[in-house]
C-alpha cells in the first residue's frame, strides 16, 4: 500500500479487510462488549498491521461523550491546585482519558467560554473547584463533580476534612500551653474558608478559650494574606503567641514578613499552615494538615466517570505533620 493510500486508511477499509461491517468495526474500537472474542481479535489484527490510528473528533460525533475530562481552576498559581492537576492529569491518562484545563482567572467571561468548548466536544464532565460561578451549570448536559463544596448541591462532592484538620492544629497549639491563638483565613464566600474558620472557633470553644475578634483576619488564600496578617496582629497591643493560617501559602507570607520585622518563628511567634505541599521546602518547616491530594484526584476522577451518575458526597482524611514552626511556652 502505498503512502497515499495509508493516509487515507479507515473504517470502511479495515471492514473490508477483515470481512465485517463498518458498525462492527466500530463497536471493537469502542470496545463494546457485544462483539464476539473472534471477530475483535480478526478486526484489532488488521488495525495493528495497518497502524490505524482512530479519529477522535470523528468518534465523538458518533457519541454522546468524549474521552475527556475538564477541570475549571481560578488560581493556578496555588500550589494545591498544581498538585491536583498534576496527579489528575496523571489518573486520566493512565484510563485514557484526556484531561482539559480550563484556567478561568476568576473571569465569568473565560469560564463561559470554556463551558461552551467543553459542551461543543461532548466532554464527559467538568471539575469544579472553588472560586467557580456555580449557576452557570448544569447536570442536565454535563456530569459535575466539584471540590471542596458540601453536599447541599444535587452535583458529586469531594472535599478533605477541614474540621478535623483545624482542631488538630488547634489542640496541638494547646498542649503547648498556647492560649492566645490567632487566625488568618480567607473570606467566607468560599466553603474551605467557612469550614477552616468555623472550625477554629469549635475548636477554641471546646478548649474554654475566649473568642476574641480581634484574633481573625480575613483576606485570601494567598501569601500577601499572610503579610497583611502578620502586620496587623502584630499591631495589636495583645499580640497572639500562635497564629493558625487557612493555608501554607498564607503561612509562608506570615512567616517571611516576621522575618522582615525581626520576629522569631518559633521563638517569638508559632504559625501552623494547611495543605502539606510547599512546608518541606521552607525553613522553618510549617507544621500543617497534609491533604491527600492524590485520593482526593482519584474520587473525583470517579465521581466524574461513573456509569451511574449517582452524586456521591466524599470526605477525605487529612492528617498532621510536624514541623519546625511551633514552640512550647510557659503557661501564664
Amino acid at each position: 500500500m502505498s503512502s497515499s493510500e495509508k493516509k487515507y486508511f479507515g473504517i470502511r477499509d479495515i471492514a473490508k479487510i477483515a470481512g465485517v461491517s463498518t458498525a462492527t468495526v466500530s463497536r471493537v474500537i469502542n470496545s463494546s462488549d457485544s462483539t464476539s472474542e473472534a471477530v475483535r481479535k480478526k478486526v484489532m489484527a488488521v488495525i495493528e498491521e495497518y497502524n490505524y490510528v482512530p479519529n477522535q473528533m470523528a468518534k465523538n460525533l458518533f457519541s454522546k461523550t468524549s474521552n475527556s475530562i475538564a477541570i475549571f481552576v481560578y488560581d493556578m498559581e496555588n500550589p494545591f491546585f498544581t498538585s491536583l492537576v498534576k496527579k489528575l492529569n496523571n489518573i486520566a491518562f493512565k484510563n485514557k482519558y484526556t484531561l482539559l484545563i480550563c484556567d478561568t482567572e476568576n473571569n465569568i467571561d473565560k469560564e463561559r467560554e470554556y463551558l461552551n468548548y467543553c459542551k461543543s466536544i461532548r466532554t464527559s464532565g467538568i471539575i469544579l473547584t472553588e472560586g467557580v460561578n456555580y449557576n452557570l451549570y448544569s447536570s442536565d448536559s454535563q456530569t459535575i463533580a466539584c471540590l471542596d463544596r458540601s453536599a447541599d448541591t444535587k452535583f458529586s462532592t469531594v472535599r478533605s476534612d477541614n474540621m478535623k484538620g483545624i482542631r488538630m492544629l488547634i489542640d496541638y497549639l494547646y498542649n503547648l500551653n498556647h492560649r492566645k491563638i490567632a487566625f488568618a483565613g480567607a473570606m467566607d464566600e468560599f466553603q474551605t474558608a467557612k469550614e477552616r474558620k468555623d472550625s477554629y472557633i469549635k475548636s477554641l470553644e471546646s478548649h474554654d478559650i475566649h473568642i476574641n475578634e480581634d484574633y481573625i483576619f480575613t483576606g485570601h488564600f494567598n501569601y500577601e494574606t499572610g503579610v497583611k496578617a502578620l502586620n496587623y496582629f502584630w499591631s495589636l497591643n495583645e499580640k497572639p503567641t500562635a497564629i493558625v493560617c487557612a493555608n501554607d501559602q498564607i503561612a509562608k507570607g506570615l512567616i517571611m514578613e516576621a522575618y522582615k520585622l525581626n520576629i522569631s518563628v518559633p521563638d517569638d511567634l508559632s504559625v501552623v499552615g494547611f495543605d502539606g505541599i510547599v512546608s518541606p521546602y521552607f525553613y522553618p518547616r510549617i507544621t500543617t494538615i497534609e491533604q491527600n491530594i492524590k485520593k482526593i484526584a482519584k474520587s473525583l476522577f470517579k465521581a466524574i466517570t461513573s456509569k451511574t451518575h449517582t452524586p456521591v458526597h466524599d470526605i477525605i482524611d487529612v492528617s498532621i505533620v510536624i514541623g519546625e514552626s511551633c514552640k512550647k511556652i510557659d503557661l501564664e
